[in-house]
């Protein structure tokens, strides 16, 4: 039944559409998509209908069709492969946010209840499983439907592809490991965190977006390029919002600091500052008071200046790229998440 509605919704898509100007001009296509996909009369559809209620900037949906349109090809995949490629990453996403709620036992996820607050973990350790197979199923009718753009899948080494999915969980199993408190260390530790748990989605969304568009290997390595170095600004990114909070943040503030995760604010901060790694590795010390001399250090303005720098480099990555609406959505994307 699932199957069904998932290819009878595909066709409503036409291949004969016309690209919009712009991939962000798409998103209600994704939208759309989505739950036509999710919301089928099956059991979890009071969970997918709380998850479509409040987005989140779909910043990896945007990634993949900007990836299968940055250049012209008559090898590419037609818009509506394009979308389900792009709903299929956001599916992932998405799933991969409900199991890291589970993880952290995090209430709130975009200022409303998070899925195992709302609907109990059990439960939503099973749609996170399911909103995966989902996903999968999806991408896999896009493959089948165009054989010869993914004729070569999996082929181009460097490119990630959906054989290191797993990395989601090793990032998240590394994260709980401390690293030894040594700052090349710590940072050598982060990074790999970074790239494993926010760069794994962000290079998928590349792979099989730039596949879609009929990219050739070097293309597709310099999309490799841009995800890493986007994933990390949009990761300490992240962390700085966590410290600072404020209403744009969409859950509690500081359950870094809490859990005492290493975060690169933290990071900068064990390094500029005298009697930092007495106060982190004390358990009496209270999170406020680790966050209020963190805040006061200048750490999470060192924090910032690492992630622009990486978002710049995630442009340069793709200057190779000649100019047109994607490739000016793709930088735009380095600037929103440094900004935001």
């Amino acid at each position: 039944m699932v199957e069904a509605s998932i290819l009878v919704a595909a066709d409503d898509l036409s291949v004969d559409r016309p690209p919009l100007t712009r991939p962000s001009d798409q998103l209600p296509l994704v939208a759309d998509r989505l739950r036509e996909i999710l919301i089928n009369g099956g059991g979890f559809d009071a969970i997918y209908r709380h998850i479509l209620a409040v987005p989140g900037k779909r910043i990896r949906s945007t990634m993949a069709l900007a990836c299968a349109q940055l250049r012209p090809s008559g090898a590419a995949v037609p818009l509506r492969g394009a979308v389900d490629v792009a709903c299929a990453i956001e599916m992932i996403h998405e799933a991969s946010l409900v199991h890291d709620d589970i993880c952290d036992g995090s209430l709130l996820r975009r200022d409303a209840p998070s899925v195992p607050a709302a609907f109990g973990v059990r439960t939503a350790a099973r749609a996170g499983f399911h909103l995966v197979g989902l996903a999968l199923q999806v991408l896999a009718r896009v493959l089948a439907d165009n054989p010869a753009v993914f004729a070569r899948l999996g082929e181009a080494p460097g490119v990630t592809y959906l054989d290191r999915i797993s990395d989601l969980s090793l990032g998240q199993l590394i994260e709980t490991l401390p690293p030894a408190v040594e700052d090349a260390a710590m940072r050598r530790h982060y990074e790999l965190v970074a790239g494993a748990k926010t760069g794994t989605l962000f290079r998928l969304a590349c792979s099989y977006g730039g596949t879609a568009g009929g990219l050739d290997h070097n293309q597709l390595c310099a999309l490799m390029r841009y995800a890493n170095q986007l994933a990390l600004a949009f990761q300490i990114m992240d962390d700085v919002r966590d410290l600072e909070g404020g209403p744009s943040l969409g859950k509690q503030a500081g359950g870094d600091l809490d859990r005492r995760v290493p975060t690169w604010p933290v990071i900068e901060w064990l390094a500029m500052r005298p009697g930092s790694h007495d106060m982190w590795l004390s358990s009496l010390t209270p999170s406020a008071d680790l966050r209020a001399d963190l805040m006061r250090s200048g750490a999470t303005r060192a924090a910032r200046a690492v992630a622009v720098r990486a978002a710049q480099r995630a442009c340069r990555a793709i200057d190779a790229f000649p100019a047109s609406p994607a490739r000016e959505q793709l930088r735009e994307l380095s600037v929103r998440v440094v900004s935001r």
